[in-house]
């Protein structure tokens, strides 16, 4: 099968790897939830050769928990590779902050309108799945801003260990709107070139998620490793 970019042909192993991860992202697929090899094959009508490559790809992001002659399950969240995966973007996303206010390209300001907007439509209709979209969108919109858009990249490998724990965490109501609040607040920073106040309001933004890690693991303990 030829890829949307037309230039790249998927595999069978690409395919299985692509729609199980999705559905581990987005929880269709639940941590400790056990898997088959044989029946995932029969469900994606292909055979067991791509499911095994699948999941030792799943296995290495850590989102899969492979074990030989036994069972393969999702991997339940860790805290340590959470507090590993914002350690990551919260170095990465300060700097860029800081390029995208030193540049100041205000053609960029519909752009961040129109993504807030949709978010605000998302959060209004309560689709968490749309949201966290938009989400990634929005600190991409930041990159491509700070002409870096190569560090959303970084930013894009990390996000695997933190988005089940975001989509969990979004489902409540009030953490969508505060994720939404701090969004509207980036923009105005940047678009008025406040490096300080702009890079302080993404730090605060990222390190939200410290509270989000405890409000989540109350509410779900057992979707968290014993580490």
């Amino acid at each position: 099968m030829v890829g949307a970019a037309g230039s790249h042909r998927q595999t069978a192993a690409d395919l299985v790897y692509e729609r199980l991860h999705a559905d581990i992202v987005t929880l269709k697929l639940l941590p400790g939830e056990k898997l088959s090899e044989g029946e995932i094959a029969r469900q994606l009508d292909v055979s067991r050769q791509p499911v095994r490559e699948a999941f030792i790809r799943l296995h290495n992001l850590e989102l899969l928990l492979v074990q030989p002659q036994r069972s393969t399950e999702v991997r339940r969240i860790s805290e340590r590779s959470i507090r590993n995966a914002r350690f990551v973007r919260l170095a990465v996303e300060i700097e860029v902050v800081r390029l995208a206010c030193a540049r100041g390209m205000q053609s960029f300001e519909a752009r961040f309108r129109t993504n807030l907007k949709q978010q605000q439509s998302a959060i209004k209709s309560g689709n968490t799945n749309r949201f966290q979209e938009l989400d990634y969108k929005f600190h991409r919109l930041i990159c491509q801003m700070a002409d870096c858009e190569h560090a959303y990249e970084t930013i894009e490998s990390s996000k695997s260990q933190i988005e089940r724990l975001c989509l969990l965490a979004l489902s409540d109501a009030q953490e969508l709107a505060v994720t939404f609040e701090d969004h509207c607040q980036l923009v105005e920073f940047i678009l008025q070139k406040q490096k300080a106040k702009a890079t302080s309001a993404m730090r605060k933004h990222l390190q939200r998620l410290d509270e989000v890690v405890e409000a989540v693991k109350r509410e779900h303990t057992e979707y968290f490793q014993v580490e």
